[in-house]
């Protein structure tokens, strides 16, 4: 099934392996083969990745965009998910890790980066109020 994505003006996106930035004006594309894409805003570079959640997504979203090199990704990944769980364990975490790693293992990493974002989110209320919730 085709994917249209809309690109605000001068908007970047990753398609495929490559970068590409849209021109002065709005664009739609279609994209008609199964690649990943990533519009701009849903891309965080590793020097970005500035708390454990986010080197979380950093691992999922090089799973998604290197997918023959996905499995290089995999110890990283668990990695930081031992780290997160280990400094915040509870409920609400262990249900998202659950399902961000069943999204993985389904071969769906564009959902499972969706997931990770409700981490990051997570992370970020933990971090402002300096504890977890159950």
């Amino acid at each position: 099934m085709p994917l249209k994505i809309t690109l605000k003006p001068h908007e970047k996106a990753l398609i495929g392996t490559a970068v590409i930035a849209n021109g002065a004006t709005k664009a739609e594309l279609v994209i008609l083969n199964k690649v990943p894409v990533l519009k701009e805003r849903e891309v965080i570079t590793p020097d970005e990745a500035d708390t454990v959640a986010k080197k979380i997504y950093v691992a999922v979203l090089n799973m998604y965009a290197n997918p023959r090199q996905e499995k290089d990704y995999h110890d990283i990944y668990f990695s930081f998910v031992r780290e997160f769980i280990d400094a915040v364990p509870n409920e609400t975490v262990l249900s998202i890790i659950m399902e961000m790693s069943q999204r993985i293992l389904e071969g769906d990493h564009y959902q499972a980066l969706k997931v990770c974002r409700k981490l990051i989110e997570f992370e970020q209320e933990v971090l402002s109020h300096g504890q977890g919730k159950d």
